[in-house]
């Protein structure tokens, strides 16, 4: 009897060990699980083969990649292969691979972008794609299902998060200074600019404050942060600001922050508020798509009108105090709990492949 074989398209192989592990190591009992993805990562990728997962060569070059991806797409469909396709960006790249039919495909939508978010007649174009194929769809949030698919697609409210890593934290009484939180790519339709700006406000109002921004500049995006924007910021703020950069270990920082500040335009279902929430820290956002499906005003963090940045700062005050942080810390994470689970999203996910299969 063949293997059977499950097949992860993204555009990065980084992504894929961070987001992708809950269900690659579910997968993994029923078949071969296969990654195409830019090789964006090596230890990323070791990680992943020591999981056993297959991983496809596959170029960082752009215009190559899309090539070798999509000759790869083909060369698994041969096989029978089930294939889910992470992101829209993916979805693009590979469409002339991934659908024509093709029905044991699963498009797993989790932010629209700006490009679409701002664009109603490219959104209409992007469903007309979506929707008129026999591919199962995915979709983070109701709002992206409302623009971009049928009632009957899926809604997951998030891909969850491990509980058994991310713990609820201990409340250090002793600490005499609060910790502030940002945890993505440092661009500014994730909101960097107006975490710094909310800082600054913060930083008029009281001195016991430090901002931990962890994640990664992007030079070939116009709009990421620049070494020398980062140069000048550790001149303005000194010691009160840290500049992390990427890395595995982002529970560390969250067992030593105080509150998350993710001021996005638009989010799928952001994984770092969930993971926040586990630990009980709380988080503050835009009363925007994504983010507001992840915050439970007065439970797991606030939500502000989208642009606030003094409402940012104004909350930011008012939640650092020993009372609320620990009132947080117990809400937040029984919320999480309740509703941030990443066992029962991956069951919904590999159910689906598993049927797909057969």
């Amino acid at each position: 009897m063949m293997m059977k074989r499950f097949v992860i398209v993204q555009n990065s192989i980084k992504t894929v060990l961070i987001f992708r592990s809950g269900y690659i190591k579910e997968l993994l009992n029923y078949g071969l699980v296969i990654v195409i993805a830019p090789n964006d990562d090596d230890e990323s990728k070791k990680i992943l083969q020591d999981m056993g997962v297959v991983i496809h060569d596959v170029s960082i070059h752009r215009v190559l990649s899309i090539f070798q991806m999509n000759k790869l797409i083909i060369k698994e469909r041969l096989l029978g292969s089930v294939i889910i396709s992470h992101f829209l960006v993916t979805f693009i790249s590979c469409y002339i691979s991934l659908i024509p039919f093709n029905s044991k495909l699963i498009v797993y939508t989790e932010g629209l972008g700006s490009i679409f978010s701002n664009n109603s007649i490219l959104r209409r174009l992007l469903r007309m794609f979506l929707v008129n194929n026999s591919a199962v769809r995915f979709f983070c949030n109701t709002s992206e299902r409302k623009y971009l698919g049928l009632k009957t697609d899926f809604v997951t409210n998030g891909i969850g998060v491990d509980l058994s890593k991310f713990n609820k934290k201990k409340f250090d009484k002793f600490n005499s200074s609060f910790n502030l939180l940002y945890v993505g790519r440092l661009i500014r339709d994730k909101g960097i600019q107006d975490v710094i700006d909310a800082f600054r406000l913060l930083k008029e109002m009281r001195s016991d404050v430090r901002l931990n921004l962890v994640g990664d500049i992007y030079p070939n995006n116009p709009s990421s942060l620049k070494e020398n924007d980062i140069d000048f910021l550790k001149k303005e703020f000194g010691d009160s600001i840290n500049f992390v950069g990427f890395t595995h270990d982002v529970k560390y920082w969250y067992d030593h922050s105080d509150l998350l500040i993710l001021p996005s335009k638009r989010e799928g279902f952001p994984v770092c508020i969930m993971e926040a929430s586990a630990v009980g820290l709380p988080s503050i956002g835009y009363n925007v798509v994504g983010v507001q499906d992840a915050i439970k005003p007065g439970v797991n963090g606030e939500l502000v009108k989208f642009g606030d940045i003094i409402s940012i700062a104004r909350i930011s005050n008012e939640i650092l105090n020993r009372n609320s942080i620990m009132e947080y810390i117990n809400t937040a994470s029984n919320y999480a709990n309740d509703n941030f689970c990443c066992k029962e999203k991956n069951n919904k996910l590999v159910s689906k492949m598993l049927e797909l299969s057969n």
